[in-house]
Parts: C-alpha cells; sequence; structure tokens
C-alpha cells in the first residue's frame, strides 16, 4: 500500500530493509517473515516492530508477513535490472509524497517538509533519513557538483574589479558526475543527515552483528557516501578553479 497521511509512516533505518532485501535476494527469507525471522537476519529487538511495520508499508510483506509481488519480484531481478526496479518500487510506494518533491533534485529541507503530515510527528526525521537512503541504494542522483570553498586571496592583496565579470560561472568537474543525488545541508555533528543517521544505525560498540547485515550496511554506505560527497576532478586543479560561491 502507497505510504500516506492516514496511515503510520514507515521508519525503519534503510541498512535494516536494505539488509533485508539483499539477503532474500542471495538466500531468501522463510515465510511468514516475523519477528524470529527478522532476529536470525541480524536486526535487534529494538528495531524489530519497526522493521516489520515499514516492510508492510513499502509493500515488501503482505498483512500476513509474507513476501509480496514486488518483494519477489525484486529477488527475481537481474543484476542490469536491479537497481531500476528498485527506483519503480520507491516510486510506486511514496507516491503521495513524490506529488510535492521529485527524488532526484529535492533537497532535503523539502523533503522534510513533505513528511510534516505524516504520523507519528515524533517519527518523521527517520522517514525522511529512510527515504534518502532508499533512493541512494537505487542510485538515484543529481548531476549537481558539490559546492567547494570560495578561492580567497592573500590579506593586503588587490581585487581587479573586473575580475568578477570576467570569469567562468563555475568549473565542473572532466570527470562524468553519478547521475542523480540528494544534496542536504550539515546535521549538528557537522556530517550529511543522512550519513549521520546511517552511521547511527550501527550496533553499540562491542555488539556483533551477522556478515550478511555488515555487507548489506557496507553498500548502503558506499551509496550514501558517493550521494553525499559526488567525485570530483582532483584536488591538484583546485589553484584554476573558479567556484560557484565567488559569484555575486
Amino acid at each position: 500500500m502507497p505510504v500516506t497521511t492516514e496511515n503510520p509512516g514507515p521508519y525503519a533505518p534503510s541498512t535494516a530493509i536494505t539488509g533485508l532485501i539483499e539477503r532474500h535476494r542471495n538466500k531468501g527469507l522463510p515465510s511468514p517473515v516475523d519477528a524470529e525471522v527478522l532476529a536470525r537476519a541480524g536486526i535487534s529487538d529494538s528495531l524489530i516492530p519497526r522493521t516489520l511495520q515499514t516492510m508492510q508499508t513499502l509493500d515488501l510483506l503482505d498483512e500476513d508477513k509474507r513476501p509480496t509481488e514486488i518483494f519477489e519480484g525484486l529477488r527475481k531481478a537481474s543484476e542490469p535490472e536491479f537497481r531500476k526496479r528498485v527506483a519503480e518500487w520507491l516510486d510506486g510506494a511514496y507516491a503521495d509524497a513524490l506529488a510535492f518533491i521529485e527524488p532526484s533534485t529535492a533537497e532535503e529541507t523539502d523533503i522534510r517538509d513533505a513528511f510534516r503530515s505524516y504520523k507519528p510527528v515524533g517519527q518523521q526525521d527517520r522517514m525522511v533519513t529512510l527515504f534518502v537512503g532508499l533512493y541512494a541504494y537505487a542510485g538515484i542522483r543529481t548531476e549537481r557538483a558539490p559546492r567547494q570553498p570560495m578561492v580567497r586571496k592573500p590579506p593586503g592583496s588587490k581585487i581587479n574589479s573586473t575580475s568578477r565579470a570576467t570569469r567562468p560561472a563555475r568549473v565542473v568537474s572532466a570527470e562524468p558526475t553519478p547521475s542523480r543525488s540528494l544534496v542536504a545541508p550539515l546535521s549538528a555533528n557537522g556530517l550529511p543527515p543522512v550519513l549521520a543517521g546511517l552511521l547511527a544505525s550501527l550496533p553499540p560498540q562491542g555488539q556483533g552483528w551477522s556478515a550478511d547485515r555488515r555487507e548489506a550496511f557496507v553498500k548502503t554506505f558506499q551509496a550514501v557516501l558517493d550521494f553525499c560527497y559526488p567525485i570530483v576532478q582532483s584536488e591538484h586543479q583546485n589553484n584554476n578553479k573558479v567556484y560557484e560561491g565567488d559569484r555575486e
């Protein structure tokens, strides 16, 4: 069923959902997918209720906690078509929110606004983190280059009054950048919120996790890292660049 304001929204960690998708693709999950199955798959006890609710809300499990056709379709999809199938699943599940935002270009503040009417209100930040994490897992990004610091002149140097008018607007890397991304403001700890949320989903220090869950986390972390910090041209060329931050 689509995610709507009429029912509780999904807010499990994206790593839990993507980890279960990967496990189902590679090994299969017993049916029904109940609390015992999730515990054996490495989901912590505190996350099991919200993970089950999220999988049902996102149409991965039916009312009897059995894999839906969508979940089975993701399991059977070939590698070349898998990310496309994930994007199609997410577009259907989040159709209500997508009436107000475009996931390939929306700022995180816009995504946050799109979820302000969802309940429970206290979990809206986690809904946003899940949304962004799942779309990053699907490989959805923009062609936008990351904002770079201004090139500052040494103290006492004079600024040519005509230099700003003759500068190019910005220099974009000659290397191809990922096709789509979400650009988010930094959180209180200096990290993009989606990356901070992903790191917060790590188990407590000293507590172990399954190999499948670790593998899913590493894959998702790589996707989220590329989404937050797209690769640009080598740093030794920076002195010859004029960045967008220099423009009036």
